[in-house]
């Protein structure tokens, strides 16, 4: 009934690898196109990358990024959470009609219907998503700074070791909005590893012990705000595009605390942005190194 203990052993090696792989996805309960974590929790992290050179002529930018997750799990079917992404545009020597200050604020809600090797999920994600000074000011709220985004995925498990799962996302990762196709097929070739190939996010990680491993993942991140220059007289929007390429290694320091260190490249970064003298401009930067770390409490 219960299996053999080197088969229960090999059962919680796996069950560990997994659970760590989902925390290392870059704990998608904010993120509606990736399978949201099994386990609640709350998050903390912080990424900062240096200047890198935009298009000849218009000199440097930087990003700073600050990230906060909460999900609860509503019983067997039902998750909601919270988060909060503050970006920090640095350009020199340009002047951007905003302040460079941006926020998105999200309350994501994922529904999942499991039955025998398959299962359903549809998720939500109201968000504002706007500069600072809009933020402060819910009379300067319009359609402009509100997003939904949404997911519907099926997934279907052929083996104990093989997941596939398929759908159609709608959200922000590409810059602009876009409605895309989500394909992915997650394998697990030994309780030591984990491999996810996929559209749009791919990853390998690798279950070094019972409470460290380490993935390496490619994405494209990115984003779309609405903002106002600081008289609120004037409004545009800033887009950014970008892919991740990015090694992180995760250490459950505690059965529930668990700490995570990144470094990756985001390269093919594009900003389009309005500047302070009503210029509409669509740069590109350099690759740049960025370096992260997240505190994350399960619970």
């Amino acid at each position: 009934m219960f299996g053999t203990p080197s088969q229960l052993v090999r059962s919680s090696i796996a069950v560990a690898c997994l659970t760590l792989f989902s925390f290392s996805s870059g704990l998608a309960s904010v993120d509606v196109c990736q399978q949201p974590n099994a386990s609640s929790h709350i998050s903390l992290a912080h990424y900062f990358q240096e200047k890198s050179t935009l298009d000849p002529g218009f000199g440097e930018i930087g990003q700073k990024n600050y990230n906060f997750d909460l999900l609860v799990g509503l019983g067997d079917d039902w998750s909601i959470g919270a988060s909060h992404r503050y970006t920090i545009l640095d350009t020199v020597p340009l002047e951007l009609q905003t302040n460079g200050h941006l926020h998105t604020f999200s309350l994501p809600l994922h529904k999942e219907s499991e039955s025998e090797h398959k299962s359903f999920r549809v998720s939500i994600a109201p968000t504002l998503s706007a500069s600072s000074n809009v933020m402060k000011d819910p009379d300067e709220y319009n359609a402009d700074a509100f997003q939904l985004l949404a997911a519907m995925v099926w997934s279907r498990q052929p083996s104990d070791r093989v997941t596939v799962r398929y759908g159609v996302c709608g959200d922000h990762r590409f810059g602009e909005f876009e409605i895309y196709p989500l394909v992915s097929v997650d394998l697990q070739p030994g309780s030591d590893w984990a491999i996810r190939l996929g559209f749009p996010t791919s990853q390998l990680t690798y279950h070094v012990s019972t409470n460290l491993t380490s993935s390496l993942l490619i994405a494209p991140n990115g984003n779309e705000w609405f903002v106002r220059d600081k008289s609120l007289e004037k409004q545009s929007n800033v887009v950014y595009g970008a892919w991740l390429i990015e090694w992180t290694l995760s250490w459950f320091v505690h059965e529930h605390f668990l700490v995570t260190t990144s470094v990756g490249q985001q390269f093919k970064n594009t900003y389009e942005m309005t500047l302070l003298n009503e210029d509409r401009v669509r740069l590109h930067s350099d690759p740049v190194i960025r370096l992260g770390m997240a505190l994350t409490w399960r619970f």
